[in-house]
């Protein structure tokens, strides 16, 4: 087998690392993990990186993650969102039959006079959405809430981003939903998992402990030329291969690109602030909920005590916020302006603890040179034998469940060789 390095240590390091048992995975944290981390506060336990869960269609994959959490609690989601000073199920189309009758009768007219008139084919997000589900639908919850949460114009986001990401409403569940007919969507995530101690950094902790992980030791420079030269804080080692997980924007300092300059300056993406609140209170009995109102400042908000009791003292709750923002984007007065606008959507919590986290990279923003620029820095990479992968190596939305299957992927490709 080839001598690998790995850059970075978040799932994707890790995943890999895992599947080829003799890697070294350079990380300039102090923890591995990336996103998924967890922190305690006085008690209360908070996921930073957001909300994240355990669900695949693929039970051999899913197996393999619960294997590695060990202990574990089940669920069965319940998930809403906020329309109309009310709380709706998610998805949206699932939840039409929550709804009055007029307002049913208005998304099923615009959805059935959707479904046989003729559209051109749709060149970006928003056309997407007209395309699929009609203005109703769109109008009331998709736009703003996907504008929301990337904070572009619709029309800005390509079409690469809905291939595998949104899927296409089936009729017969609008229909029933338009008809007061309960229905469920997005059953692949219907059924999730979260482990029962120590937050989703559980994850990240166990698969750490079973492969060669240097914390606190960044890669400062990659040379490659034959072989790859990496030099870290602490030391300079020789690969056959490398894999490349840290954001694609951060090459420009690592190493010689000039020629995909261009490229790595297309790409886009969004931060992240996550606030965590302790709360001496029960819960309603939620797990996570959609805000697509552009008065509130949080897009998600998730209540982890009823993911694992673990999370907070007895007869207390946790609870984090999730607000999407531009890179450098600041944010004043975070808590208050989350505790207040709880409280405007009607949850009067008595708040102990109060933390924010924040992260430059969280989310992939799937812009118009996405698809070209992509494909160009990955063949540019991989010419010199430096594999780009996960999230933000590989520049692609990956849920955790897709992260371990690709990962399993890169590690037979690299053995192959």
């Amino acid at each position: 087998m080839s001598n690998i390095g790995i850059v970075g240590a978040g799932l994707s390091g890790l995943a890999v690392a895992n599947y080829l048992k003799n890697a070294i995975v350079f990380e300039s944290e102090s923890r591995p993990g990336g996103l998924l981390k967890t922190e305690t506060v006085e008690g209360y336990t908070f996921d930073t990186g957001g909300s994240h869960i355990i669900f695949s269609r693929d039970d051999c994959i899913l197996s393999e993650m619960l294997a590695v959490i060990g202990n574990y609690v089940e669920h069965r989601r319940r998930t809403f969102i906020f329309y109309n000073n009310r709380f709706i199920k998610y998805p949206f189309e699932n939840g039409i039959s929550m709804l009055p009758a007029e307002e049913r009768f208005q998304i099923l007219k615009d959805f059935v006079e959707n479904l046989v008139r003729e559209k051109d084919e749709p060149k970006n997000l928003l056309e997407w959405f007209y395309y699929v589900f009609g203005r109703e639908i769109t109008n009331r919850y998709l736009k703003p809430y996907n504008e929301k949460i990337w904070r572009r114009d619709l029309e800005e986001i390509s079409l690469e981003w809905v291939g595998g990401r949104i899927p296409n409403p089936p009729v017969d569940d609008i229909l029933r939903s338009a008809v007061g007919i309960e229905t469920e969507g997005y059953t692949h995530q219907l059924r999730f998992f979260y482990p029962l101690k120590g937050g989703i950094e559980t994850l990240a902790k166990n698969l750490a402990e079973k492969v060669d992980v240097r914390a606190e030791e960044g890669v400062r420079k990659i040379e490659a030329d034959g072989r790859i030269c990496v030099e870290t804080d602490k030391g300079q080692y020789e690969f056959d291969k490398l894999v490349y997980t840290a954001p694609l924007t951060y090459l420009p300092e690592l190493m010689d690109c000039r020629e995909i300059e261009k490229e790595i300056e297309s790409l886009d993406y969004n931060s992240l602030t996550v606030v965590g609140l302790g709360v001496k209170d029960k819960v309603p009995n939620f797990h996570w909920l959609y805000f697509p109102q552009s008065n509130i400042i949080f897009h998600r908000v998730a209540f982890l005590s009823n993911y694992s009791p673990y999370m907070a003292p007895d007869g207390c709750s946790a609870i984090i916020a999730e607000i999407s923002r531009k890179p450098g984007e600041r944010i004043r007065n975070v808590c208050d302006r989350v505790i207040d606008d709880l409280g405007e959507v009607g949850f009067e919590f008595n708040v102990e603890v109060c933390e924010a986290w924040g992260w430059e990279h969280a989310y992939v923003v799937y812009n118009h040179q996405y698809k070209g620029a992509v494909e160009r820095i990955r063949e540019y990479l991989k010419a010199r034998n430096i594999i780009p992968f996960g999230r933000f190596g590989g520049w692609k939305y990956l849920n955790m469940d897709a992260v371990m299957t690709q990962a399993k992927a890169v590690a037979n490709e690299i053995v192959g060789l």
